[in-house]
């Protein structure tokens, strides 16, 4: 303390001045310029240098601005190789502060950046109608604009301040007569606010109740209608009605959705003709599959499906292999039970059952028989028909004869597969390069092994067969077999001989 309350320091004009670097809480002390000397040996500077920024910063900022130039950092977008410069009074500040280094974007980024627009995305949270803000720069990080980034999922403003308050609350078991607790989880308490429910939890059981009965909650329970995907619901109040003391919890009921259950009341059962054709059965048609095609929104007939007489047949036939119409081949192909019982095959009877129809049939034709040869005799005796016509009348009877079924003509998945792609060949004569057309049909046949691929078109062959009998024409004129009568020599002509004819033209273009 000095006289009349002034200090040294006052004396000398010292005066404590704010660090210029933002963010910095220090001070430091300037004097008087004419107080240089001893300001300095005070620890005092003097007043401040408009051209030189360290004059007006505290001694640690001072310090560290000495040694502290521009750096060069790398871009912060992901796979880019390019830098910004991170200035000196940037450092200052995250040095006065404390805090880490700033992530940048070099120049090229920073074009991009300006290019975008910020995009508003809605809230994380279900029921919420907000929305939260997808930043230009989040866009760039996630490869905008080369690549349409996917929106992410967060939560919007409102939402997230309400959501840092809350916390998971112990409420107590819906389930009368039990003190125990349950967690009401923060998660669940910010979908509620976000619905505009009141923050009251919802009824619940404890883990204890739990494992006695289940977490019972409303249900959506899948509609019994075969392909509808709607639902009805099972409530909470039911499902604890339902529950019973020492037993399990019961299985949801099977029951209809609203809509199927309306359309059922509609429908009734129809009686539709059996799939085979000539046959006059029926089969029913139910209600259950009726609204089993509504719900799949098919409209019509249904797939056609064969009587009880039919289907049984059906069961009782079995799938043949037929060999493949094409020649020399040795695959099969399946004729099906639905395909035999279309073309009319019947299922072979049994042993036991044969012999009854059998002996039924045969105790028919007897009696028949017997009851025609009365009625021809008696017409024989009354004078009605002559003996003769009797005879006639029972040798016109004509056996019933039993109608083979023949299945079709098909090819086998071999030969099929084989015809698929290909298509008719054009192979070169080898003589005159004529095109020979060479099929599909053919082809299969060489491959089977059955023939050879042609070397020589018609005409080529034509003229190399003239060429051989001509050749042994002339050979066997030459030298005749033993015993043979010898050629006469022709007698030399008496007038000269006509001009040899032009010859003949090539047919082998026409071929």
């Amino acid at each position: 303390m000095g006289l009349a309350g002034f200090t040294l320091a006052d004396r000398l004009g010292a005066k404590s001045s704010p660090c210029s670097v933002p963010g910095c809480t220090r001070t430091w002390l300037s004097m008087a310029s004419a107080q240089k000397k001893m300001s300095v040996k005070l620890g005092g500077r003097g007043a401040a240098d408009p051209k030189d920024p360290a004059s007006s910063m505290c001694d640690p900022c001072r310090e560290a601005y000495a040694k502290t130039t521009d750096v060069e950092r790398p871009c912060d977008r992901p796979g880019c190789a390019g830098t910004w410069t991170w200035p000196v009074m940037q450092q200052m500040e995250a040095f006065a502060a404390k805090r880490p280094a700033p992530a940048g974007l070099c120049a090229d980024d920073e074009a991009r950046l300006a290019a975008l627009a910020d995009k508003p995305i809605p809230c994380a949270v279900p029921g919420c109608k907000r929305t939260s803000v997808f930043t230009r720069r989040a866009q760039l990080l996630a490869g905008a604009p080369e690549v349409e980034p996917s929106l992410p999922i967060q939560r919007c403003g409102q939402c997230e301040g309400v959501f840092r308050k809350l916390k998971d609350r112990p409420v107590r078991c819906g389930i009368n007569g039990c003190d125990n607790k349950w967690t009401w989880p923060a998660l669940e308490q910010i979908e509620a606010y976000a619905n505009g429910l009141p923050n009251d939890p919802p009824r619940r059981m404890c883990e204890r109740c739990q494992a006695d009965f289940g977490a019972i909650a409303d249900r959506e329970v899948r509609c019994r209608s075969s392909g509808c995907k709607k639902t009805w619901t099972w409530t909470r109040s039911d499902q604890l009605d339902a529950c019973v003391g020492g037993k399990p919890t019961p299985k949801a009921p099977h029951r209809m959705c609203e809509s199927c259950a309306g359309i059922y009341r509609t429908l009734q059962d129809v009686e539709r003709p059996c799939r085979r054709s000539g046959c006059k059965g029926t089969w029913l048609d139910k209600r259950g599959g009726q609204l089993a095609r509504i719900v799949r929104g098919k409209t019509g007939d249904p797939y056609p499906q064969y009587c009880d007489n039919c289907a049984k047949d059906v069961v009782e036939l079995e799938d043949r292999q037929i060999p493949c119409k094409t020649d020399n081949c040795t695959g099969t192909w399946t004729w099906t039970k639905a395909g035999q019982l279309a073309a009319g095959v019947r299922p072979e009877l049994k042993e036991g059952q044969g012999e009854a129809e059998g002996g039924e049939g045969g105790s028919r034709g007897t009696i028949a028989s017997t009851v025609a040869d009365v009625a021809a005799a008696a017409a024989v005796a009354a004078g009605v028909l002559p003996e003769a016509a009797a005879t006639r009348v029972g040798k016109n009877k004509k056996k019933k004869r039993r109608r083979v079924i023949k299945p079709p003509e098909k090819r086998c998945q071999d030969c099929l597969e084989f015809l698929t792609d290909k298509k008719t060949l054009e192979i070169p004569c080898k003589q005159c390069a004529t095109p020979i057309y060479w099929p599909p049909e053919s082809q299969l046949q060489t491959h089977l092994g059955a023939w050879a691929e042609p070397s020589l078109c018609g005409a080529c062959k034509r003229d190399a067969m003239e060429a051989a009998r001509n050749a042994e024409r002339e050979a066997l004129r030459h030298n005749p077999p033993i015993g043979a009568p010898a050629e006469r020599p022709a007698p030399a002509p008496e007038t000269p001989p006509d001009p040899a004819p032009a010859p003949p033209a090539d047919d082998s273009a026409n071929a």
